[in-house]
């Protein structure tokens, strides 16, 4: 499974189509501001657990999704302001759709990081030869680098 099969990347994305047609009714004045900002927190929802998707590691694919979370407050407190500049009117339908799809990745921030308790613990070996016990059919490796002289 890729990233674009995530429920979450999924609602991220359409989010984002949906704010750049939404901030076409904001002001003009407003394209190197409100606008821009708004664009780019809604971009960063779905890039963001994209990435960290991509990276393969629990913790690094978490600490993206919350990222993206961040970033998905971030479009609903530019909302949140634009209705009360009266420079849109509320939208209740997007509110309800950025609080779903945050409850979502909190979700999902959650069931990551129990999969990274669920892994092995770091062990601290007094003798490295005790490594052979650990992780066992792995080739042998020497117990020092070998430097050259």
């Amino acid at each position: 499974m890729g990233f674009r099969e995530l429920e979450v990347w999924q609602e991220g994305k359409d989010l984002v189509v949906e704010i750049y047609r939404l901030t076409e009714e904001l002001p003009k004045s407003e394209s190197y501001g409100i606008t821009s900002q708004l664009r780019r927190a809604a971009v960063s929802v779905p890039c963001n657990i994209a990435e960290g998707y991509g990276r393969n590691m629990p913790t690094n694919y978490a600490q993206f999704l919350r990222i993206a979370k961040g970033s998905l407050n971030e479009v609903e407190t530019l909302l949140v302001i634009c209705a009360d500049l009266k420079m849109l009117d509320e939208q209740p339908q997007i509110l309800t759709r950025i609080a779903k799809l945050g409850s979502k990745l909190t979700n999902l921030i959650t069931s990551v990081k129990t999969a990274v308790v669920k892994e092995r613990p770091a062990t601290y070996l007094d003798d490295p030869n005790e490594l052979e016990d650990l992780y066992p059919n792995q080739p042998n490796q020497p117990n020092q680098p070998n430097y050259p002289n």
